[in-house]
């Protein structure tokens, strides 16, 4: 996550002279001086829209990070215990970045503590940490549910799902599960990174387990490996949880939740799989 991203200074540069130009062609038939300010005006407005996430970024970046929040995020995140000094000052840059930025919301009574914020917010400044120019999909809410829900989005005593990502809707996750899959990150799974990792794979339009970013001469290979993975997590011969067999989406999304929860075991067990995702991410954790 950057302030502001090259390539959107020079979207909104030309966004912004195709405003003021088509308001310069707008009031033409009124003369020079009022087309001149018709079109100075536009290219402002615009510009000042353009800017606001930017300008609001910059002074969070200059903010002093609330000591009780990087407690929690020592005592839970121990991805966050891994990283040197200027690693944690990024991370908490992002995280913050992103409570400014989105919307988390607890259903049927469920408080939205600051730990339950920070841990959520931990998933999007885990997965960006090592593409400093990725941003997760904008506009999707978080709602915390009291616990596990079914498929009409119920909570149920055995609920089916932790967790779930919609393409144009909220992300919705269970608050036991949030708060256990940072505590036992090799167990049964990371519901944050797991979800996140769908909003990942659905930039491109599509949640099929081959995310946007993904540079086209590794997508035969990375098609290739998930099919020989999946196989293996069907026949119970993977670290991954057999889930991971279901579809490429779901494997993509479980195979990130092992390579950050477990990255020993799946660098031992599955080299090439942790290889490829170390290469996809640029970093490898710890």
């Amino acid at each position: 996550m950057r302030i502001i991203r090259r390539a959107d200074i020079a979207l909104h540069g030309a966004c912004a002279a195709g405003v003021a130009l088509l308001a310069a062609l707008f009031a033409a038939p009124f003369g020079r001086p009022v087309g001149g300010l018709l079109a100075f005006s536009a290219f402002l407005a615009y510009a000042a829209a353009a800017l606001r996430r930017p300008f609001r970024r910059a002074r969070l970046a200059q903010a002093e990070f609330p000591a009780a929040w990087r407690e929690i995020l020592r005592r839970e995140v121990r991805y966050y215990r891994g990283l040197d000094a200027p690693g944690r000052a990024r991370f908490e840059r992002d995280l913050r970045w992103f409570l400014d930025e989105r919307t988390i919301e607890g259903v049927d009574g469920v408080r939205v503590t600051d730990e339950l914020r920070l841990l959520v917010a931990a998933g999007a400044a885990v997965l960006l940490h090592g593409r400093p120019d990725w941003e997760l999909p904008p506009g999707h809410a978080i709602l915390l549910y009291p616990r596990a829900f079914d498929e009409e989005f119920r909570c149920a005593p055995r609920g089916p799902l932790d967790g779930q990502a919609h393409g144009q809707g909220p992300v919705i996750l269970a608050r036991g599960a949030v708060r256990e899959g940072w505590r036992d990150p090799a167990g049964a799974g990371n519901v944050v990174l797991h979800e996140f990792a769908h909003l990942l794979d659905m930039k491109g339009g599509v949640s099929d387990g081959v995310p946007r970013e993904m540079p086209r001469a590794e997508v035969c290979g990375w098609l290739a490996l998930a099919e020989a993975e999946m196989d293996k997590a069907a026949r119970g011969r993977s670290l991954l949880r057999p889930y991971a067999a279901e579809n490429p989406a779901e494997f993509f999304a479980v195979a990130v939740e092992c390579f950050f929860g477990k990255p020993r075991l799946l660098r031992a067990r599955h080299p090439a799989l942790y290889a490829a995702l170390a290469r996809f991410f640029n970093q490898e954790p710890r």
